[in-house]
């Protein structure tokens, strides 16, 4: 069979027009699959973020009365609605707010932090509701490595809890902690300024 040399280009020009709208095609498709990813990433990235904050920490409270005194198991959350940076490139905001990087938190910060908090032991003795919530401000500084091996905090806390017949009472205390992991993995302690729970110690848990 003769195949002519018009024949023939216009056969290459067909195959090379073919295989370039496929590439287009295959680039547009592409391109689309980036901009739903784009569009989706944050939603994703928020829920897995609000899902890892529902872990909670174990902790233990003192719970006493002018006999008697023991540790009372519980659960905390760590919540900070507003971290400030002393570390932060000087092209970006050092203000962060609940998505706290853990880079610039661990290098040099303050924040304001909320703790709720559930005893699910109770306070058998000091005779306090098994829920309770502290608040406060926490400085953070870097130990090792700029805080991303060992990192230190100090603080001071207001705690709230409900005693007998609803009856509130409130007091303060004093907070510090050890954080490893870029602060995702912490021990905490407080003292508190209250004979019915003078201290608390427990694991800290927060993905930053």
């Amino acid at each position: 069979m003769y195949f002519s040399k018009t024949s023939i280009s216009s056969a290459i020009v067909l195959v090379a027009l073919t295989v370039f709208q496929f590439s287009l095609q295959s680039v547009f498709a592409q391109g689309k699959e980036e901009k739903k990813k784009d569009v989706e990433r944050p939603a994703v990235k928020l829920l897995s973020w609000t899902l890892l904050q529902a872990i909670p920490s174990p902790v233990y409270n003192h719970d006493a009365n002018s006999v008697d005194g023991r540790l009372s198991f519980g659960l905390k959350w760590n919540i900070v609605p507003v971290n400030f940076s002393f570390a932060a490139n000087k092209y970006v905001s050092p203000v962060q707010f609940f998505m706290v990087n853990p880079v610039r938190r661990n290098a040099g910060s303050v924040e304001l932090f909320v703790q709720p908090e559930v005893s699910t032991a109770g306070f058998d003795f000091a005779g306090y509701d098994n829920f309770g919530i502290a608040s406060g401000l926490r400085f953070t500084f870097p130990i090792k490595h700029y805080g991303e091996h060992l990192a230190g905090s100090l603080g001071a806390k207001w705690f709230h809890r409900n005693s007998g017949g609803d009856s509130p009472e409130d007091y303060f205390g004093i907070e510090g902690g050890l954080y490893v992991l870029y602060g995702i993995l912490g021990l905490q302690g407080s003292y508190n300024f209250n004979d019915r729970s003078s201290y608390t110690i427990g694991i800290n848990f927060k993905y930053y």
